[in-house]
């Protein structure tokens, strides 16, 4: 009976060291793999530079497009009123003639986005228009 005990014990520490070692090995294979698709992607996102520049009814963007990613809208307002830029869901400052300010979006699908100035009425005055992310 104290063979059959002891065999079992055995058996049972056997299989745990197993079960342990092959956990060890899969959790080992797993970093070694690349990275993900997502993070893949998100480390290969563009940059693109736009520069913005408001006049009195209408906005003027160069370039007038950018692939998915970082787009970093540097505007400029040469307005006599005030404007501001607004796309995606973000807003710059208020700009008052003569001033700058940089407004960074991150863009993760392609589309066309509408651009506007949020300030009462200027949307209605032409300070509108569409950008495309490829």
């Amino acid at each position: 009976m104290k063979s059959k005990a002891l065999m079992l014990t055995r058996t049972t520490i056997a299989s745990l060291s197993v079960a342990a070692v092959a956990t060890l090995a899969v959790s080992a294979q797993a970093a070694l793999r690349p990275a993900s698709a997502p993070a893949t992607r998100s480390a290969a996102l563009a940059t693109t530079t736009v520069k913005v520049t408001t006049f009195n009814s209408s906005f003027h963007l160069n370039p007038k497009t950018a692939p998915v990613g970082l787009v970093i809208f540097k505007i400029t307002n040469k307005a006599m009123f005030w404007h501001d830029f607004s796309i995606n869901g973000h807003t710059s400052k208020v700009l008052k003639k003569g001033q700058s300010t940089t407004l960074r979006v991150t863009f993760t699908k392609p589309g066309h986005y509408v651009y506007k100035d949020t300030l009462h009425g200027h949307t209605e005055w032409g300070d509108i228009g569409g950008f495309i992310v490829t």
